[in-house]
């Protein structure tokens, strides 16, 4: 059994009915899209390397095909990760498995060099964002970019004929990973195959929050 609670819009004051179940718990279908309200805001950005790199055939150290680092003060605004993609720009020689790998910086660290343009996913242009962005290369700290740090992330694929570029990788992350102030964070590809090349990207929000 449904019940309705009776509201008063504030706007034009008219009543309304709000449908709640029997204990008064509100019935709410949400009227927006997931993530639209933060990208409406301008809080949502997107970077990708310009540079295409070759995939790793074992754990990196400090070399990222891109790297990411939160310029903010200690206490500031951090990264929410929400999404690292990658794009095969040139072939691979041999039939392989490909997919993507991160690192999460644990302490802070000397600032990356901003090399990349961080644009809004609103389609309102770039600037504001808290983060530098680098292209590939051996762009991560020592203490970031250990070996020990990198971590699978998403499904693989398999790449299905040798000389045909095209492959695709994207993960969704959904806030899972948080870069907060002073720490880098790098994407690479990795898979058996080291001749294929790959532009790699991340796409986050900006929020002031509270780590514990």
């Amino acid at each position: 059994m449904q019940t309705k609670i009776r509201a008063i819009q504030r706007v034009s004051q008219a009543e309304t009915d709000i449908e709640a179940t029997q204990q008064g718990e509100l019935l709410v279908a949400p009227g927006a899209a997931q993530y639209m309200e933060i990208a409406r805001q301008g809080n949502m950005f997107v970077a990708r390397s310009t540079t295409a790199t070759v995939s790793a055939t074992a754990l990196p150290t400090t070399t990222a095909g891109f790297g990411l680092y939160n310029s903010e003060a200690d206490g500031g605004k951090s990264l929410i990760i929400d999404a690292i993609f990658a794009l095969q720009i040139t072939a691979h020689n041999i039939l392989s498995h490909f997919t993507l790998i991160y690192v999460c910086g644990q302490t802070r660290v000397a600032a990356l060099t901003d090399a990349l343009i961080e644009r809004k996913t609103n389609a309102n242009g770039g600037g504001g964002s808290v983060a530098l962005c680098a292209a590939g290369g051996a762009i991560l700290d020592a203490v970031t970019g250990v070996a020990i740090g990198w971590m699978p992330i998403g499904p693989s694929v398999q790449a299905g004929v040798v000389s045909l570029a095209g492959l695709g990788l994207w993960t969704e992350v959904n806030g899972r990973l948080i870069v907060p102030p002073g720490r880098q964070f790098g994407v690479n590809v990795m898979g058996a195959d080291s001749t294929g090349t790959w532009n790699c990207g991340v796409m986050w929000h900006e929020k002031q929050i509270t780590l514990g």
